[in-house]
């Protein structure tokens, strides 16, 4: 273990993408809270009783902020990558960012409309673009870097304000990732994807075309899912947009079974087994834990606290971004594996029928662990199965977060340079 984490400690690729994901937390923090608020009423089952005004209030005023906040993770991401990256190299890393941001959005998609006029689908800023995203700002800060490192620059006298004269300097190794990257996506218009970030997307995905209802090929996404978001990928996006349309009519087929009163549904697996029963709870159960009886530094403290209210929500960005667990090699383990376990647990208790099939109906993903469960089965046997998959989960995180813990607490008895001074 410590030679891995050593290995990724001094990583600069791995540093880079790990420091250049948190550009995004403030942002997507905020999303994540309006998320919730927006989804109150749904999410407790009363939107239908108040005002309609009310509704349309909290659509209007939260709804666009996911699109300014979440659904552009890839423009934040790819900025903070090159960002840090050129910091490794000791390269000017404003410029960095900002010719890797072009250099993206240069190989996105762009569409035309009469009233609107051009304009890039959302999708792309997003889980779609994420693998193009981290490429294009790696390959376009090793370009730049390299440019700039071989001082083959424009040079202005001194005379010239510095930032003038920096802005001349970054021309030569600015033009040079944006002419390169403007060759790939003239390249890729001759091709049937018309793109490059439709074609990573597709190619991507294939792997995880074939995967169904089964046990296996469900904890073949979970993993995928978990291993993404290890990387600092959205893989819950990414995966869903393979695996939904599959998920989706299971649902539908136990639905209307449920509908039409049968006595036994046709499918354990489906949406409403995927959003209740996989990991449903993981982070609340480490938040309530940590933040209030085993931590023992102030950082472990503080930040299960931070968790604590989104986790209530199933948010997961916070425990994700704070700890951090992109890229953390501690906690690598229990990120994949207690989702694993949770599904399994819920599978074969199904199966052997001391919970309820899922009924297919739709639970939106901010329930409340207890309340999602009851109301996904029809029974209160499911709202129990979460409680049991989330203390089960929550057993397998406590040594590696007590193991992250120590390691806090011994940087917070380290003497600052003020303690020494005095």
């Amino acid at each position: 273990m410590s030679s891995a984490s050593q290995a990724i400690g001094n990583n600069r690729y791995l540093l880079s993408l790990r420091d250049g994901f948190m550009v995004a937390f403030p942002a997507t923090m905020f999303g994540s809270i309006m998320v919730i608020l927006q989804n109150l009423p749904t999410t407790f089952g009363f939107d239908k009783v108040i005002p309609k005004g009310v509704n349309t209030f909290l659509t209007d005023f939260l709804g666009p902020v996911s699109n300014a906040t979440m659904s552009i993770t890839a423009l934040f991401i790819v900025f903070g990558i090159a960002y840090q990256l050129a910091g490794h190299y000791h390269q000017q890393k404003i410029f960095a960012g900002a010719i890797a941001l072009s250099s993206f959005i240069m190989l996105l998609p762009i569409g035309n409309d009469s009233k609107l006029g051009a304009f890039i689908p959302i999708s792309k800023l997003g889980a779609q673009g994420m693998f193009v995203g981290i490429i294009v700002a790696i390959i376009s800060t090793e370009i730049y870097c390299k440019i700039s490192a071989a001082n083959i620059t424009i040079k202005m006298p001194s005379s010239v304000p510095p930032m003038i004269a920096k802005s001349f300097i970054a021309i030569i190794p600015g033009a040079a990732p944006l002419l390169f990257f403007n060759i790939i996506r003239y390249a890729f218009t001759f091709t049937k994807w018309g793109n490059a970030v439709d074609f990573v997307y597709e190619i991507l995905q294939q792997p995880l075309m074939g995967l169904g209802s089964t046990l296996p090929a469900v904890l073949i996404a979970v993993a995928a899912t978990q291993i993404f978001w290890w990387f600092g990928i959205h893989g819950t996006l990414l995966v869903n947009s393979i695996i939904d349309p599959i998920m989706g009519a299971l649902a539908i087929q136990n639905y209307e079974a449920y509908k039409a009163g049968a006595t036994h549904l046709p499918h354990i697996i489906n949406t409403t087994f995927m959003g209740v029963f996989v990991n449903q709870g993981m982070q609340l159960g480490c938040a309530i834990v940590f933040a209030f009886f085993l931590a023992k530094s102030v950082r472990m403290k503080k930040t299960m606290k931070m968790v604590f209210a989104p986790a209530i929500f199933n948010v997961s960005e916070p425990m994700t971004y704070g700890l951090p667990i992109v890229l953390n090699p501690i906690l690598f383990v229990p990120w994949v594996l207690a989702p694993l376990v949770s599904t399994t647990i819920s599978y074969f208790a199904i199966a052997i029928g001391l919970v309820p099939r899922p009924i297919g109906a739709t639970v939106v993903w901010t329930t409340p662990i207890f309340l999602a469960g009851w109301l996904g089965t029809g029974s209160i046997a499911g709202a129990i199965l979460q409680l049991v998959d989330v203390v089960v989960m929550t057993l397998i995180w406590i040594p590696f977060l007590k193991a992250m813990d120590r390691e806090w607490v011994q940087e917070e008895l380290k003497p600052t340079p003020d303690d020494l001074t005095e």
